[in-house]
């Protein structure tokens, strides 16, 4: 039986509405200030050439910029139904991301199985393996199981920003200020091994999403 959609109080629901209204029109006019860098796009058109499809894999606090670099492309997200989820799906809607409905808490089969027949489809999804809500920098499984069981490669992804505020959210969510440098960093595509022990496998993406966002941070700074 489907869980219910878990229902907002009046006072959520209004900032729901107020985030799902302002918000994509301040990350429009905030990214547009910002000086962007892509490191090694190379890596990406040659995993573009070999598959219709791409899992990409970032850290939960790493978001912001990224949303509105890659907004109007249909990459596919996950979002909970909650307050939280409400505003992020309302928010990922207006700037032209496909949102797929799920939960950690309700739903999170149906939302991981809906993840799966996306990128069946060949549409590229965007997956914050330590997301939603953490711990922070810890590779969950569910990533893994899309990747295996579609046959998407894996494109991690590093992002830093220069100068920047770091919310004391779980995350440590980055915003870039405004006109600040930003640095993408695609790593190497990982392709799917379901026969490899998952602590192999999240201890290997952990490593290489801090490399990557080591090096992001580096070309943002300029050194």
């Amino acid at each position: 039986m489907a869980a219910s959609k878990p229902r907002l109080s009046m006072g959520d629901r209004l900032l729901v509405n107020l985030v799902g209204t302002l918000g994509p029109i301040v990350v429009r006019l905030l990214g547009a200030s910002w000086r962007v860098r892509v490191a090694n796009p190379e890596l990406l058109e040659s995993v573009r050439e070999r598959s219709s499809g791409i899992v990409f894999a970032f850290w939960h606090g790493q978001l912001l910029p990224l949303e509105y670099i890659y907004r109007g492309l249909n990459v596919q997200v996950l979002s909970s139904w909650h307050r939280d989820g409400e505003m992020s799906a309302r928010l990922m809607t207006a700037l032209g991301y496909g949102v797929v409905r799920g939960s950690p808490s309700r739903g999170s089969a149906r939302g991981l199985m809906r993840m799966l027949a996306k990128a069946v489809e060949g549409l590229d999804l965007a997956i914050t393996p330590d997301g939603p809500r953490g711990p922070a920098r810890t590779v969950k499984r569910g990533i893994f199981y899309i990747a295996e069981k579609s046959g998407s490669p894996i494109v991690p992804v590093g992002v830093a920003a220069s100068p920047a505020r770091r919310l004391s959210s779980w995350d440590g969510f980055v915003v870039p200020l405004p006109f600040s440098r930003v640095a993408v960093v695609y790593g190497d595509p990982i392709a799917p091994d379901p026969a490899a022990p998952f602590d192999e496998k999240a201890a290997d993406l952990a490593r290489c999403l801090d490399a990557l966002t080591e090096e992001a941070e580096r070309i943002a700074r300029g050194l």
